[in-house]
């Protein structure tokens, strides 16, 4: 009976530890990358993580293999803006917006004990500086441009590293000035990275372990952001006197549901949904003398289901994948 009751008492603790470890890994599984381009030699990183997950304590993006690295501006050179929120722990949980300038930093504007907290010894190729203002008070973020190694160097050779301080330990003892927990930063950088049409930005986060300030490198998640093109086809043919277009919307073969636009010329004459495969349907009213179709689709960045599969050789658990978004049209379709 004795040993029996032994038995019971271990595999209770069993389910009990792995019942832990569930909660301690889900208290991190929000962090989201999502890259685009835009006009300019703009990159658009947008970063987010939710308030009731463990605070982060570092976010290295790696960089598409393919994408150019522009050689680095002189010391205070504005390369973008960021624009973020943080929880303040220090005033209630109040949410506090930040925005400001992003710089090349000056000499001497990141302290050397710092960066090797964040870098360890490697040189970066360039150290940006979010120079950002909140409640009257300027908080100063390095960001390092670094070589990858280990896993991350089969997926880009350059990352680009923040290190955030604990958010729920004393300022004096190295917490966040105001308990800043981050919960979303948007950056433009311009010049910065050049763009590539496919590919895939993956961010490789770390939390804190709560109310002590120590990192938690155990629970380390990737999220990817894809980089993807994307294309929308169209053919047309004349049906008992009715002209008839169909075509498909498709990201790296995939369908894509969304809204397409048709055009006679460059006039807009309808917009008509494309199903989950991608494909649409379009019956011209007999009324139009138009013979000249295009179709045109913008498709905005997402969530997507199928990012993480690519990247199970990395060994850590993938979340919240995305892909880029896209616009694109058709070529010119005649049915007289």
């Amino acid at each position: 009976m004795r040993t029996r009751n032994r038995s019971a008492v271990v595999a209770l603790a069993t389910l009990v530890a792995l019942a832990l470890a569930a909660v301690a890994n889900a208290a991190y599984t929000s962090p989201k990358l999502q890259v685009s381009y835009a006009a300019g030699n703009v990159t658009r990183i947008v970063a987010s993580a939710a308030v009731t997950d463990d605070s982060t304590a570092r976010a290295a993006i790696v960089i598409p293999t393919g994408t150019t690295i522009a050689a680095t501006p002189a010391p205070g050179t504005k390369v973008g803006t960021a624009q973020a929120q943080v929880s303040a722990l220090a005033l209630g949980g109040a949410l506090l917006p930040l925005a400001g300038d992003i710089v090349v930093a000056p000499p001497g504007a990141v302290p050397a004990a710092s960066q090797t907290a964040c870098v360890g010894t490697v040189t970066p190729q360039a150290t940006l500086l979010l120079v950002l203002q909140a409640a009257g008070q300027t908080i100063n973020l390095p960001a390092y441009i670094v070589p990858t190694s280990g896993a991350q160097a089969a997926l880009g050779s350059a990352q680009l590293v923040f290190c955030l301080p604990p958010p729920d330990v004393p300022v004096a003892s190295g917490g966040a000035t105001f308990g800043a927990k981050f919960l979303s930063a948007d950056l433009m950088l311009t010049g910065v990275f050049g763009p590539v049409s496919q590919g895939a930005f993956v961010a490789f986060w770390t939390p804190y372990n709560p109310g002590v300030g120590t990192v938690n490198a155990a629970a380390s998640v990737i999220s990817p952001a894809v980089i993807a093109p994307g294309s929308v086809t169209l053919s047309g043919r004349k049906v008992r006197g009715v002209k008839r277009l169909s075509g498909r919307v498709t990201q790296s073969s995939t369908g894509v549901a969304t809204r397409v636009t048709i055009l006679a010329g460059t006039r807009r004459i309808a917009t008509v949904s494309a199903r989950a495969n991608g494909s649409f349907t379009y019956a011209v009213p007999r009324a139009s003398k138009a013979t000249t179709f295009r179709a045109r689709a913008v498709v905005a960045g997402r969530n997507s289901a199928t990012a993480c599969g690519q990247f199970a050789s990395v060994g850590l658990p993938c979340v919240n994948g995305t892909v880029s978004g896209f616009t694109a049209q058709s070529g010119l379709v005649r049915i007289r």
